[in-house]
């Protein structure tokens, strides 16, 4: 796997075997339905898996990308990858349990990208407490990947969904504030 498009365009991505990435057509799409906020943007990957999704918003011009996995093994490749694409100065890495990452954030986010695994009912918890903490700018987007046939919430805590698209099996569903 690699980069799409941007400053990292064509660098290889390592992919822990035990973890489905994102793929090309579905990073491609999300980076065109942002597009207007990636400039200088403050982004979570919150369940950063190989990191696949932030490197590429940090590709494209993405200011500080905070990667997150509860895995120690997925957050090992995902530091392999960002070194790869050179941009340490970029990337904060952590390992934690996705609830605890969010109450440890002090910064405010322009996109959050929320990826976990498809079937763990994640995706209203931390959606609910990115809304109780505040941690979405005004202007911000959160970004769910899902199975298209589990259908998430047209709203869930502040956030209402403005999008809604399918690729294949997968779904994408965009919120911003109500």
């Amino acid at each position: 796997m690699r980069i799409n498009a941007g400053d990292y365009k064509f660098r290889r991505i390592v992919l822990p075997e035990d973890i489905r990435p994102t793929t090309e057509k579905v990073r491609e799409a999300i980076c065109s339905m942002v597009m207007a906020n990636i400039p200088e943007a403050n982004v979570l990957d919150l369940f950063a898996g190989s990191g696949v999704m932030g490197l590429e918003l940090l590709s494209r011009g993405a200011k500080h990308c905070w990667f997150n996995d509860s895995f120690r093994r997925h957050v090992s490749i995902v530091k392999e990858n960002v070194e790869n694409c050179c941009a340490q100065e970029k990337a904060t890495l952590t390992t934690k349990d996705f609830r605890k990452c969010l109450d440890s954030l002090h910064e405010t986010m322009d996109l959050i990208i929320l990826d976990p695994p498809y079937r763990s009912g994640y995706y209203e918890e931390a959606i609910e407490k990115i809304a109780e903490l505040e941690l979405l700018n005004r202007e911000g987007i959160i970004v769910a990947e899902h199975l298209y046939e589990i259908p998430l919430p047209e709203e869930i805590a502040d956030f209402k969904r403005i999008k809604e698209k399918k690729y294949g099996t997968i779904g994408v569903d965009l919120y911003i504030r109500g």
